[in-house]
């Protein structure tokens, strides 16, 4: 089943918001890696090798799973490490 989630993302001094749809969390990542390439121009200081680096992280399974935050329901953190920075991001389960 097709869920939705929310991604807020803290970089530099900047938030940023998108959601994805997805079958399961896991999923979820790789959609969400393919939709900031798409919207790169709206995420000030992240470039394409950002997002190239980025989507070879998660593809090689180089970054952490993301941790569901304890005493809440369908919200997880992640953190991703690039060479310019820390991406910093909230992932929430959208109930459709």
């Amino acid at each position: 089943m097709t869920e939705l989630f929310t991604y807020i993302m803290e970089f530099k001094g900047g938030t940023y918001t998108t959601q994805v749809y997805a079958n399961a969390l896991n999923d979820s990542v790789v959609a969400w890696a393919l939709q900031i390439e798409k919207e790169i121009t709206e995420i000030k200081l992240i470039g394409n090798k950002t997002v190239h680096q980025i989507k070879d992280l998660i593809s090689k399974e180089m970054i952490d799973k993301p941790t569901l935050l304890t005493g809440l329901e369908n919200v997880w953190y992640l953190e991703i490490y690039t060479r310019i920075g820390v991406l910093r991001i909230n992932i929430v389960k959208t109930t459709l």
